[in-house]
């Protein structure tokens, strides 16, 4: 990682199950322990819970296919400038090797007919300022950083 991130100032990793319980509690106390160390940060720290949400659930429901079996094994790294974390499993590979390009379509006008889902990827692309997906043998890795603060122009 360039230098210019900064020093470490929380990283830990956690291994979760892949059922919709266990996410939810892993990003919950993974928030948890970032909001500790960054409490005046909330820009970044509501950008990573949407992101790692998105990431966790399409885990579970895509690459174990929601059958609640399977690990995943998240690592946390926080600087001043950026949180960045990485998510391992051996579930199935993303199609075509690569995350998907999204796009959002114009929207339909009334709200009970907005679609359940599809916009994950946007959010994920939209809020994170690098991301990485790689598959090596059975194994997923994907990576996302995300800013802490706005970018400034100097």
């Amino acid at each position: 990682m360039p230098s210019s991130f900064g020093a470490p100032r929380l990283h830990f990793e956690e291994t979760i199950n892949a059922d919709p319980i266990s996410v939810r509690d892993a990003i919950l106390e993974i928030m948890r322990r970032i909001q500790h160390e960054f409490p005046a940060q909330s820009e970044g720290i509501v950008s990573t819970e949407i992101v790692l949400a998105e990431v966790l659930n399409n885990i579970a429901e895509h690459s174990y296919q929601d059958s609640n079996l399977g690990d995943i094994i998240v690592s946390v790294l926080c600087t001043d400038v950026m949180i960045s974390f990485e998510t391992r499993d051996y579930g199935l590979p993303m199609p075509g090797l690569t995350p998907p390009e999204t796009e959002l379509e114009a929207l339909p006008v009334g709200a009970e007919d907005l679609p359940e889902g599809g916009f994950g990827w946007f959010f994920i692309r939209s809020l994170s300022s690098h991301m990485e997906y790689l598959r090596t043998g059975s194994q997923n890795i994907f990576c996302v950083q995300i800013p802490t603060a706005p970018e400034t122009d100097n």
